[in-house]
């Protein structure tokens, strides 16, 4: 598994999976497309053993968009939480499967979850700066190159993280962002 900085590493957890309905305040292309719109519809995910859960009160979701927004501009919509604090030393184990709705459109699992950390308390995470091909992004069929911060750590100190997940299924990807709450040890 990759893990960016926007932060990355690697990891394996025991799953604990559950069917996660998809937030029902959300409008678009649902309908017809469940994962076009990629905000984690198609594929349930725990990190550090605790399952992601829908934010499924949009007074909820609107006050956490308000707040994510003062604390980090890089941060999207983030519509899943881990209401539980999670642990620091397996905060980085990311799980992923399809579910049920999602796996005519997603398919198995290709391949490990790309995984990108953003810190929400200015934790300070240990990261190096290193060039990576971008495989789903290619000028005259040569993959391009950009410039990533990758995690040094295996373990993230206690505070307030958004963990975007990105699935690659063998048929298609979805995307989560989830807001989660690493515990003090």
């Amino acid at each position: 598994m990759r893990w960016t900085l926007a932060l990355v590493a690697g990891l394996v957890v025991a799953p604990v999976f559950a069917q996660v309905p998809a937030p029902s305040y959300v409008s678009g292309y649902f309908d017809r497309a469940p994962c076009v719109d990629r905000i984690g519809r198609c594929f349930d995910a725990t990190i550090g053993g605790k399952p992601v859960q829908v934010i499924a009160d949009k007074a909820e979701y609107t006050q956490l968009k308000a707040l994510l927004k003062e604390l980090n501009d890089n941060v999207r919509e983030v519509y899943w939480i881990v209401r539980e604090p999670v642990d620091g030393k397996v905060a980085l184990d990311v799980l992923t499967r399809p579910n049920a709705m999602g796996l005519p459109h997603v398919g198995e699992e290709k391949e490990e979850p790309d995984v990108t950390v953003y810190e929400l308390d200015d934790q300070g995470l240990e990261s190096e700066t290193e060039m990576v091909a971008q495989q789903s992004v290619r000028i005259n069929g040569q993959p391009v190159v950009t410039q990533q911060e990758t995690l040094t750590q295996d373990f993230l100190p206690p505070g307030r993280y958004v963990i975007a997940i990105k699935y690659l299924g063998r048929r298609n990807w979805d995307r989560k962002w989830v807001f989660l709450t690493v515990a003090q040890p």
